[in-house]
């Protein structure tokens, strides 16, 4: 036999291999996360099928569309709270809030989130741009990105910015993937020369070694260390950071006035990087209110914490919307 075509066989034998070992590595790791998913979603949300099938999320193609969509819907961003008090466009001041899913008001219905309940307090509305799963990677995305410019169209010129913070947001920004079993790509930023660049989806195979169950485990596995491992404080307080400022120098370029930028931090478990980037966020003049140092109660307990999810309830905004008007200046 031809030592080329030899040579041939043995390789395409072992690719075989491989592909097989990853097939069979990739079931077991798919059917474990599923066994797991439910103890943090309720049963009404199906899991997703097992598949290679990478998507691009629909609102990074799609933003202008992402937040017009029905009220209380799963995914989709929420439309803008309390328009009512905006008689004409020189009278209108909105809010703008970020975040994540505790922004979005995950599983609660539109009048029982922090957005609504702001809006109404105050009597301005306010612009929830909170996206499930979501963290800062996602309001520069917004903010800066050149495929997420339609927020500019859709948002008017703001003076007060929110954000609500969560400790696992630190993660959110190493991950390819929210969930292991998701089969939409998560939205992936490296920092080069002072700026945040996505990662290159139309790179098939980098995009379809990423949708792989195991290198999704491996990528979550590598994140929690990450972020535990004190050693990374510096660079992943200063990355954050930089998320912040940037995307406050965007908006206040753009709406051409300076914005007051308020960092909700809601401590519901605690990550020992968190105070040092509130004392970061605090020397670049943001103005930050952690939740606990307000609330004295459990903030996992029943009354503040839904069990099934592991969400705020409508309780926990009902006081962090008492505490937030009481402590901030909006005038």
């Amino acid at each position: 036999m031809n030592k080329v075509i030899k040579i041939f066989i043995i390789i395409l034998i072992n690719a075989m291999i491989v592909c097989a070992v990853v097939f069979v590595s990739d079931l077991l790791i798919y059917k474990h996360y599923k066994s797991i998913y439910y103890k943090t979603n309720p049963r009404t949300f199906q899991i997703q099928e097992f598949t290679y099938v990478p998507n691009i999320p629909s609102y990074i193609y799609d933003l202008s569309g992402f937040f017009k969509e029905k009220d209380d819907i799963y995914y989709w961003g929420r439309k803008p709270d309390g328009l009512q008090y905006c008689k004409d466009k020189k009278d209108c001041r909105p809010i703008v809030l970020f975040g994540g899913s505790y922004a979005y008001g995950q599983y609660l219905k539109y009048n029982q989130t922090f957005s609504y309940k702001l809006a109404h307090k105050l009597k301005r509305p306010v612009y929830n741009r909170g996206i499930i799963g979501g963290s800062w990677h996602l309001m520069y995305f917004q903010t800066n990105d050149e495929q997420g410019k339609d927020f500019y169209k859709d948002v008017p010129p703001s003076d007060t910015v929110i954000y609500i913070m969560i400790n696992d947001h630190f993660r959110r920004t190493l991950l390819y993937y929210f969930n292991v079993v998701d089969k939409f790509v998560y939205p992936h930023y490296i920092l080069k020369k002072d700026k945040f660049v996505m990662d290159n989806y139309k790179n098939r195979p980098v995009t379809f070694f990423n949708s792989l169950y195991t290198v999704k485990h491996f990528n979550h596995v590598y994140a929690d260390n990450y972020i535990n491992d004190f050693k990374n404080n510096k660079k992943l307080t200063d990355t954050a950071l930089k998320y912040f400022l940037l995307s406050r120098e965007a908006m206040e370029k753009h709406w051409g006035k300076k914005i007051k930028f308020i960092v909700i931090v809601y401590d519901d478990w605690y990550l020992n990087h968190t105070d040092v980037f509130i004392d970061k966020l605090k020397e670049n003049n943001f103005i930050v209110l952690k939740v606990s140092d307000y609330i004295k109660a459990d903030l996992n307990s029943p009354e503040y914490k839904m069990q099934d999810n592991l969400h705020p309830t409508e309780r926990a905004y009902k006081e962090l919307v008492d505490v937030v008007v009481k402590n901030i200046d909006f005038n």
